[in-house]
């Protein structure tokens, strides 16, 4: 939102129509002009430029920890409260991505204290004490810097992914959406954890 605020600020002449959403939308079948994806890009029709990386982290409030204990691997997570995000466009829940060696043995799941499609919503519970959450590191970023949240088990996950600006290659870039494009390459990356 930042960006976007401060989008809005340098160039007021432009109108923004937002959709959040976390489904996998067609930008050119559903007549978008941009479109900032945190997944991997496969449809050829499509230009795009990166705007940062970002990772899954697990985070829980400090008092939760205090009180519930501090996991040492993921195992340990069989006997926490966690919270989890559904997505959107399938109803799956999202699988915290622990590395091979470290992941839940077969048979064992981790348990389902709550599920939403709201990242704010699970950051709110991890800050309210009730759970352990998997969420972008981004989204938490001044959460773990005043202490409202704490990492766990910070070398049990493994990937990321890096977010990109995307528009249909078919279409003459409009002025506005060049300026759009420009201004989030140049902007994005601020409000990402380096």
């Amino acid at each position: 939102m930042p960006v976007i605020s401060a989008f809005m600020e340098r160039y007021p002449e432009i109108q923004l129509d937002l959709d959040f959403t976390d489904r996998m939308v067609d930008v050119i079948d559903e007549g978008f002009d941009v479109v900032i994806r945190g997944s991997e890009l496969k449809d050829s029709r499509l230009m795009s430029r990166p705007l940062g990386p970002y990772r899954s982290c697990l985070v829980a409030s400090p008092v939760y920890l205090q009180n519930r204990g501090i996991p040492a691997k993921p195992a340990d997570l069989l006997t926490h409260s966690c919270l989890h995000y559904r997505w959107q466009n399938s109803g799956k829940l999202y699988q915290w991505p622990f590395k091979k060696q470290q992941a839940i043995q077969a048979g064992e799941s981790l348990p389902v204290t709550m599920v939403c499609s709201n990242v704010e919503a699970l950051i709110y519970l991890a800050q309210a004490g009730r759970g352990i959450a998997c969420v972008p590191d981004f989204a938490v970023k001044d959460s773990l810097a005043d202490g409202r949240l704490d990492k766990v088990l910070t070398n049990s996950l493994i990937g990321g992914s890096t977010f990109h600006v995307v528009w249909p290659s078919s279409r003459q870039m409009a002025p506005k959406v060049r300026a759009f494009v420009d201004f989030a390459v140049e902007n994005f990356s601020k409000g990402l954890v380096s």
